[in-house]
């Protein structure tokens, strides 16, 4: 299944390189928002973050400086950064 969803997104961003897509907006909004229902894990703010690893601000903010923690992630309409719990404790294992 994996694969056939794979494919398919390659197609569409095939279409997109090659100028060659006449998805509409509302189609886009769609695939969007189905795609972001596939990620189980919720973000969470700066304050949840380090909250979560029970560490503070400061420390927090210079982990992530030196890349031992994940940059965040922007979304579209929000001034802040979110982190994701999986891609914290990815980084934390790695340590």
């Amino acid at each position: 299944m994996l694969n056939v969803i794979k494919n398919l997104l390659l197609k569409i961003v095939d279409d997109i390189d090659a100028g060659n897509t006449n998805i509409s907006e509302q189609d886009e909004m769609l695939i969007i928002e189905a795609l972001k229902s596939l990620r189980t894990d919720t973000p969470m703010s700066k304050y949840q973050a380090y909250t979560y690893l029970n560490i503070s601000r400061a420390t927090f903010d210079n982990l992530v400086k030196e890349g031992r923690l994940p940059e965040g992630v922007k979304v579209a309409g929000f001034k802040e950064k979110f982190w994701y719990r999986k891609d914290l404790d990815k980084h934390i294992k790695d340590e």
